[in-house]
């Protein structure tokens, strides 16, 4: 083999591997892609009011309960309970968080260890004030989720986990949390990842539009995972990438230049 065919072959060799890694390296950072040519569906948005959330593993929540006379008993930090009126001189004291135990089960004052990993806090509300009824006259129960949580990639190398503060909180509030979506993301192309019934629910978002409102209004509930699709990698990134590849490829045609004269 003669040394020009030797550089022909180079040459195209480094063509190759200079095209091939700009393509491969466009959006290598991105996640929740659906394979080409695949038959993926995207679950269908829910529209009317969502399922309650059900308290699950390693959830912490708050527990109080008041009776019918006004009388409120209140958990403390120390886990011990006392009873007192509540009014505005006497407000109540902080309350403890109470794991969910990795057998679903938490162990409450004047109550003992009961599960609760499946329910949701209405239902455990209604349970714990069945059993109070047996010593408190009308005892009021209040159950409040104090770790609810959820993930949100709003654009390229960007994440963040933010805190729910209540339960009524929309996609389109969870976003500006996040301090809106990324100059890179794409507002056509939100992925929200949601685990129910021991299932994983992908719905696809479009909130570029106006039509797309209404589905920036659906509750978000603790554990989401929201990502935002980036639009392709412009120029300036693209270049910064393959930069080393053309250093090797500008090298090569020097040599083939030098040697083909």
């Amino acid at each position: 083999m003669s040394l020009k065919t030797i550089l022909n072959l180079t040459v195209i060799s480094a063509c190759s591997l200079f095209l091939f890694t700009a393509c491969s390296t466009m959006n290598s950072n991105e996640m929740f892609q659906v394979a080409k040519k695949s038959n993926f569906i995207y679950d269908s948005i829910p529209t009317g009011p969502l399922d309650e959330y059900k308290i699950s593993l390693g959830d912490r929540f708050s527990f109080s309960f008041s009776t019918n006379n006004g009388e409120k008993i209140i958990v403390g930090a120390s886990g011990i309970s006392n009873t007192s009126k509540i009014n505005e001189s006497n407000p109540p004291s902080q309350l403890q968080d109470y794991l969910v135990q990795q057998d679903g089960t938490v162990e409450l004052p004047l109550v003992g260890t009961i599960q609760v990993a499946g329910m949701s806090t209405r239902a455990l509300e209604d349970q714990l004030e069945a059993f109070l009824a047996k010593d408190y006259l009308l005892p009021f129960v209040q159950i409040r989720l104090t770790n609810q949580r959820l993930t949100i990639f709003p654009g390229k190398n960007s994440a963040q986990v933010i805190t729910l503060q209540n339960t009524n909180t929309s996609l389109i509030e969870v976003i500006a949390l996040a301090n809106g979506i990324r100059e890179d993301g794409r507002a056509n192309s939100i992925k929200l990842i949601r685990k129910k019934d021991n299932k994983r629910m992908i719905y696809k978002i479009d909130l570029s539009t106006i039509e797309g409102l209404k589905y920036g209004e659906m509750l978000v509930q603790s554990n989401d995972c929201i990502y935002i699709d980036s639009n392709p990698r412009i120029t300036r990134e693209i270049l910064k990438e393959i930069a080393p590849w053309l250093s090797v490829f500008s090298s090569s045609l020097a040599i083939y230049a030098i040697f083909t004269k």
